[in-house]
């Protein structure tokens, strides 16, 4: 490690332009598994005398074979530069890149930390119970916000028009919602390594059930509760944009829908502006949403979404390294199936949802 902690100081050195870096208080960060993730101090010495001490967090790439999630750290790190430049959204800036792993040993970014905390159980029940509709409905709020973020200011390179390779068409929206459906059927064959019939049945259904179209935005790509910050009854920060590309917009209301159904914390109903969070959602951003579209966004995001860490666990599952943590996503894979089999009508287990 400290290897890592001299390649942190080196980085930050370039890319601040500092004279000298003393980096202290080093620690692991539990939560997603995309990303190797730690938090650091960071002192720092600039030429001409002046001196701050950063909180910082480093994300850098797993090890090649282990991979879950095949996202570029320098789309990421150009993407948050950019908009903490451009808008006032509450994300972290990014201030470092190592793109090729020459200072860390693999690709990797480091953002500012941000204030507020994430944990839903203090906001269902618990300390925080009396900031839960405040907190909710400035999410819907953000999301509205981020949603309206130009195309041209989050993306002027075309970057996240396709920043996964999945042969996406963003030309118009009914291209790219069937050049999605298109990639999740070709990955199908190399996906099932296991009989999973419910989910090549959704991409088939998905086919055939296209919602009303809405102009392509911005989109997160895993706005989900794990991924923002509160402080106080507002939204402190959102963070976790690797997945961000420019989709529709409804992605990111199932993406928030579906982990908060597997959690348990129904977020989306605290709010009661104008009726409730679509609603909300609806007025704020001049994009019409009804459950109807979620249900549908709910299959296609997370029919997209799991595919990378399929590929991954079937890696595992054939040797080709042995990272626990491949068999521990498992488990949200096969949670994933419930839902899939709900909503295409299959007959429900006892006490399954």
């Amino acid at each position: 490690m400290e290897r890592l902690e001299r390649g942190i100081k080196d980085l930050l050195k370039r890319d601040l332009g500092a004279e000298q870096v003393e980096v202290s208080g080093r620690r692991a960060l539990a939560g997603g598994y995309s990303r190797e993730t730690f938090a650091f101090d960071a002192h720092v010495a600039y030429p001409g005398g002046r001196e701050e001490t950063l909180e910082l967090i480093l994300r850098r790439d797993p090890p090649a074979a282990a991979s879950i999630l095949p996202t570029d750290r320098g789309i990421e790190h150009r993407l948050l530069s950019r908009l903490a430049k451009a808008t006032d959204f509450p994300l972290p800036e990014s201030v470092a890149l190592d793109a090729t792993g020459e200072f860390v040993e693999r690709p990797a970014l480091i953002i500012r930390k941000l204030p507020g905390k994430s944990d839903l159980t203090a906001l269902f029940g618990g300390a925080d119970a009396d900031q839960l509709e405040a907190v909710a409905t400035d999410l819907c709020e953000q999301l509205a916000k981020l949603h309206q973020i130009p195309i041209a200011t989050a993306d002027p390179e075309g970057e996240l028009r396709d920043p996964m390779a999945k042969q996406l068409d963003t030309t118009s929206w009914r291209g790219y919602v069937r050049s999605q459906i298109a990639y999740m059927k070709r990955m199908y064959a190399t996906t099932s390594f296991d009989a999973m019939p419910v989910f090549y049945d959704a991409y088939c259904s998905l086919e055939n059930s296209l919602p009303p179209e809405v102009p392509l935005t911005f989109v997160h790509g895993d706005f989900q509760p794990s991924n923002f910050l509160y402080a106080d009854g507002k939204i402190s920060g959102i963070i976790d944009f690797e997945l961000s590309h420019i989709g529709d917009p409804r992605e990111d209301l199932a993406a928030i829908y579906h982990v908060q159904s597997l959690q348990g914390y129904d977020l989306m109903g605290a709010v009661k502006a104008d009726g409730g969070f679509l609603q909300h959602y609806s007025k704020l951003s001049g994009i019409p949403v009804t459950q109807a579209d979620v249900n549908f966004f709910r299959l296609f995001w997370l029919s997209g979404i799991q595919i990378p860490p399929i590929e991954a666990i079937k890696r595992r599952l054939e040797g080709a390294h042995d990272e626990f943590m491949h068999i521990y996503i498992i488990q949200p894979i096969i949670a994933g199936m419930n839902p899939f089999a709900a909503q295409l009508g299959y007959p429900q287990l006892s006490g399954v949802s």
